[in-house]
């Protein structure tokens, strides 16, 4: 979703919850959309859904907004009662209005009772947004994502939020966070480098207490997760000049970070594998970059070639970091760049890359999304020639790159998963209690 100002409102985020959707992804087990149903109780939320039947429990106990119509069969308001509070909004769109816009976006004059619902929850989303209060409308319908920036800058109008519920995880993990508020599951909180520290363990289960190399990789990947998450504050707090520096400050030290993640990897093999070669006592030789780890990784091949295979795997992910590492610590910095399209409505914080960035950041595997203009990875070309790089995207992508990357890296050198092999001995304990908890219920990255 595009960031917009999110996190500094209000002290709860309200979720409108697409009934109808919610309904089909639980009848696939879709997995997120249990997960942020189980949020509803909790204190930083409150949910209302529209009124469609279902039969799953998860979306019965959320509270149902009734649709008032006057005798001529327009929607005059909308009124929503919980245990703690009834209220009612007016309702000021023409109902004309409403079946115009749903013939414009479906591309046909005669919509179905489920197309015209569709609609019509938009535009029932944008009369309660009107209060100071801040929404997100969460679905799974690929029309209404398709077309979210054009409802904000058409009609209805004003920011929607509408969001796919992968995003409502995210922005939700967020929300919390920004006060304070860290989720194992939704009846369990747990401090601050707590919450961090089970989120590094379930994501890289191959690694080990006790080595003093590998728990400065431990500290250095808790940094990156908190980095990421600061990143993330940033963009669901809009696109403006504090948000921008802010960024780059936390951008640039999760950069650093990886780059630190690499060399710990690299001492770690060195030592364990027994590696010799000429000028090793020199520590930058001792590295995953090519350019200054050449004699290294060669003995690496002949040591481990699984490894130096997983390494050249990943090389273009490698050589990206490192490349931009360099622009971070040594060279020019990087370029800031607002951006704001005029005619679509939206703007966002990037940063300009050069030609040799783009092509990386494409042999990583990076592609197009489906309701956004910039890839996964968080290019977006504005002008032929010429690349910007939204650095909340990139992180996102790269922490998951390196999630995989290191717990595979782990493998090879020999390590286990070390959460399976306590639980094999039969010594499940509150750790890896909460680490089940963590991975099944978690909010966030």
């Amino acid at each position: 979703m595009f960031g917009r100002p999110i996190l500094p409102k209000q002290e709860k985020l309200i979720i409108l919850v697409d009934s109808r959707s919610l309904n089909d992804l639980l009848a696939n087990g879709n997995h997120i959309a249990k997960t942020i149903l189980k949020y509803s109780t909790c204190e930083p939320f409150e949910f209302v859904r529209s009124p469609v039947d279902t039969d799953y429990s998860e979306l019965r106990r959320l509270p149902v907004f009734i649709q008032r119509y006057d005798d001529k069969g327009n929607l005059t308001s909308i009124d929503i009662v919980t245990d703690k509070l009834k209220s009612m909004t007016f309702f000021g769109y023409k109902m004309v209005d409403v079946e115009e816009i749903g013939k414009h976006i479906y591309k046909k004059q005669l919509l179905t009772s489920e197309e015209r619902e569709a609609i019509l929850l938009v535009f029932v989303h944008s009369a309660l947004h009107v209060r100071d209060e801040m929404r997100v409308m969460t679905t799974s319908n690929k029309v209404l994502l398709s077309n979210r920036i054009w409802f904000e800058s058409h009609f209805p109008g004003r920011l929607l939020n509408i969001a796919t519920v992968e995003e409502t995880k995210e922005v939700m993990d967020l929300f919390a966070k920004y006060r304070n508020k860290y989720y194992i599951s939704d009846h369990y909180t747990i401090n601050k480098w707590g919450w961090y520290w089970y989120s590094f363990r379930s994501k890289i289960p191959n690694y080990h207490v006790g080595d003093s190399i590998l728990d400065a990789f431990a500290s250095r990947f808790v940094y990156l997760l908190m980095s990421l998450d600061e990143i993330g504050f940033q963009y669901y707090s809009g696109a403006n000049n504090d948000t921008m520096e802010t960024t780059i400050y936390h951008f640039n030290y999760f950069i650093s970070l990886i780059s630190g993640i690499f060399d710990a990897l690299a001492i770690r093999t060195k030592n364990q594998l027994g590696i010799k070669f000429d000028r090793d006592s020199i520590d930058s030789k001792t590295s995953l970059n090519p350019k200054a780890g050449k004699e290294f990784l060669k003995e690496v091949r002949e040591k481990s070639p699984n490894l130096r295979q997983h390494i050249m795997k990943n090389i273009h992910f490698i050589k990206l970091i490192y490349d931009l590492r360099e622009l971070v610590i040594h060279r020019e910095m990087l370029h800031k760049s607002g951006f704001e399209d005029t005619t679509k409505k939206w703007k966002a914080n990037f940063i300009t890359v050069n030609p040799n960035i783009v092509d990386l950041i494409t042999q990583c595997g990076d592609r197009s999304q489906d309701y956004e203009p910039m890839t996964i990875w968080g290019l977006y070309s504005a002008t032929p020639g010429f690349c910007f790089l939204e650095p909340y995207h990139f992180s996102k992508a790269a922490a998951t790159t390196l999630v995989s990357f290191c717990n595979t890296f782990l493998h090879l050198l020999g390590f286990g998963d070390f959460v399976e092999s306590v639980e094999e001995q039969g010594k499940k304990d509150i750790f890896t209690r909460t680490m089940e908890s963590f991975r099944e219920d978690s909010l966030g990255f």
